[in-house]
């Protein structure tokens, strides 16, 4: 899945460093589907030879993940009024989704694979707090993406293992959140008929 970025990936960290690391992070917190099991990574691996800081990846990950993440809740709170009537349901689900576990969905969903890229649309659309907003989606990104550098700079050339370990742990969570919703919506609505 998303193979086809690895090249140019890796050739944009090779040829401008922290930069390409700190756009790459912002999009993918944007919403654009960019594996940061790729960049940060080899990132990592980019530090062990002394190319990179490695605190300065940690650092610069991480705040392009707060800065595409803002940019991603500010959408979902200003598009929210131009939702078509049939995501209206979504949009409900959404706000008693945050109602219920509050700004803790926002630290956990910073941690998981997938859900960490969309995570700030529906925060947006639903009014989570900005200011909690922005710690948590801070303080959630700092460990991923310690983990991920750290992963590149210790296994050094074979950096490229994690995320080929990492996806098909990515593919089962999403799997299994959507299994999840499945079961809500079937429960919600076998309710709903037993009702009338």
């Amino acid at each position: 899945m998303l193979e086809f970025l690895w090249d140019p990936l890796v050739a944009l960290v090779e040829q401008f460093g922290m930069l390409a690391v700190f756009v790459t992070m912002l999009l993918e917190s944007a919403g654009v589907p960019i594996p940061s099991e790729i960049v940060v990574p080899f990132a990592g691996f980019m530090a062990s030879l002394g190319h990179l800081s490695f605190w300065q990846v940690v650092l610069v990950s991480s705040l392009a993940n707060l800065v595409g993440s803002i940019i991603a809740y500010f959408l979902g709170s200003k598009f929210r009024p131009y939702v078509p009537k049939i995501l209206e349901h979504h949009l409900e689900m959404s706000d008693k989704f945050f109602g219920k576990y509050g700004t803790k969905a926002v630290f956990v969903g910073r941690l998981l694979p997938a859900i960490r890229t969309f995570i700030s649309f529906p925060a947006g659309a639903s009014g989570v707090p900005l200011t909690s907003f922005v710690v948590l989606t801070f303080v959630g990104a700092l460990p991923w993406n310690f983990a991920l550098a750290a992963a590149g700079y210790f296994l050094g050339h074979n950096w490229e293992l994690i995320h080929n370990n990492l996806m098909p742990i990515s593919i089962g969570l999403v799997l299994i959140i959507a299994a999840i919703i499945l079961a809500g919506f079937n429960k919600r609505f076998y309710k709903s008929g037993k009702e009338k």
